[in-house]
């Protein structure tokens, strides 16, 4: 099972020092948001949302294949039995890569059309050399959804809608209104710049546009569950989303005075947001890049 994903490794190692990177000795947190409700956590990859209850134990996003077994434990602790439906933000191996373990295990794998059209050829991700291989077919998703799809599932009606061109092009948010509880993915990671993984189909201003719109969706109250970091609120997202606009605007504005990249990247534009969002392995510097290559149409 381990080398469903080597991938795996190689896509983390930005993030994590070489301890961290030993999923023998990783450990997954649980978070409680409400009794029902519940955050799983391990900061070498995606966060988790386990929806609990009479219908089954519904999971969102599943990290990586090794852990599996660790992930499943973390959840009959909170209700036993199994995995019904697992739900992926995205296609990235940090967020899918558990897909084969757990419908092995029984659950029904549901995402938008594009993750499953990713994870059944292999691709490249932006700034990474090493490619991700298709996955195998049973970690594929068996039903998908286009714009938006609803579930109404342990007492939740869950909204599920798709954001275009945003971190990918298969990115969707998980809402559910009665908790006031929203999964962003990696749409919005807590504390850190966005990764804009332009060969998946995202873009700087797509990424934009989903946290507006996202940001409409929610109030002052919403508890949010980050694609990385911990719980976050409106604020937290909101300061995010501002920070982005700020510098994509700034890059655009040079652009139009005639500045190359390399003289955009000398005026430091971004260093006054790295103390605040520079905890990830993007910085301003690699943002001021994509936000470029983005309005110049460049690889």
């Amino acid at each position: 099972m381990h080398k469903i994903r080597l991938f795996a490794i190689c896509f983390i190692a930005p993030f994590l020092s070489s301890a961290q990177a030993n999923m023998d000795d990783a450990v997954i947190s649980t978070v409680k948001i409400k009794d029902h409700i519940h955050m799983l956590q391990w900061q070498g990859a995606g966060n988790m949302m386990v929806l609990s209850g009479k219908d089954g134990n519904v999971l969102v996003d599943d990290q990586f294949a090794p852990l599996a077994k660790k992930i499943n434990e973390a959840i009959q602790a909170i209700n036993p039995g199994i995995v019904k439906y697992l739900f992926n933000t995205h296609y990235h191996g940090d967020h899918s890569g558990g897909n084969e373990n757990f419908a092995n295990m029984g659950a029904t794998i549901i995402a938008h059309q594009n993750v499953r059209a990713r994870l059944s050829a292999d691709q490249r991700i932006i700034n990474f050399s090493q490619p991700q291989k298709a996955a195998p077919e049973a970690a594929w998703p068996v039903i998908t959804f286009g714009d938006e799809l609803n579930v109404f599932l342990n007492g939740e009606d869950v909204m599920i809608f798709h954001v275009e061109h945003a971190h990918t092009d298969g990115d969707a948010l998980y809402y559910l209104p009665r908790s006031n509880v929203l999964h962003t993915g990696d749409c919005f990671m807590k504390g850190r710049f966005p990764f804009i993984d332009r060969n998946s189909g995202g873009s700087v201003d797509g990424w934009l546009a989903a946290a507006s719109r996202t940001l409409t969706l929610i109030d002052e109250e919403t508890i949010i569950i980050p694609g990385h970091g911990d719980l976050a609120n409106k604020k937290d997202y909101r300061d995010a989303r501002d920070a982005v606009m700020s510098l994509r605007d700034a890059v655009k504005g040079k652009i139009r005075e005639g500045l190359d990249l390399d003289q955009i990247k000398a005026l430091n534009l971004g260093k006054s947001f790295d103390a605040t969002f520079g905890s990830g392995f993007i910085k301003s510097d690699a943002l001021v890049t994509t936000i470029y290559k983005d309005e110049m149409g460049e690889k």
